[in-house]
């Protein structure tokens, strides 16, 4: 089961359908438990979408397609910040220490979703763990500069 099934499985609750009829500047859209998925992006882009969408399902409330409020741009914000923990976990940066990739292109490849993306998730993880966080036997620093360090402990 690829990233994309998964995601889905996990969410039986929702409707899921690939719309071709969407505007191409519009990569999703979830309305009354429907997430609406433009064909016209990668897979690993789609996937990133999804993740989003359903992250609105978990926490938005009300119409926040126009973006013209504060309160509205908190929900987007929140919903990409959840939809970025639901795809990308400690274990995916702990998988990618032990595979010994050093790039950020390199871990989105093997995560596969795309480098933006991954990205994004590092910057919503360093918002909630300014000072790193402890998972399992492993230290997780989130740098400024958009990177990450992992140190394992050993006893």
């Amino acid at each position: 089961m690829n990233k994309l099934e998964s995601l889905m499985a996990n969410y039986p609750e929702l409707n899921y359908r690939i719309e071709p009829m969407m505007p191409e500047n519009q990569k999703g859209l979830y309305i009354n438990n429907v997430v609406y998925l433009n064909p016209n992006q990668s897979n690993e882009e789609m996937v990133g979408t999804l993740a989003e969408e359903i992250g609105h399902h978990l926490t938005s409330v009300g119409d926040i397609i126009e973006q013209n409020s504060n309160e509205k741009r908190q929900q987007e914000q929140r919903a990409r910040d959840c939809g970025c923990k639901l795809l990308i976990t400690p274990q995916d940066f702990i998988d990618c220490y032990h595979e010994r990739l050093i790039y950020v292109w390199q871990c989105a490849e093997f995560l596969g979703v795309t480098t933006e993306y991954l990205q994004d998730a590092i910057k919503s993880y360093s918002k909630l763990y300014e000072n790193g966080m402890i998972y399992k036997n492993y230290q997780i620093i989130f740098r400024c500069d958009g990177t990450i360090g992992v140190y394992e402990w050993f006893e």
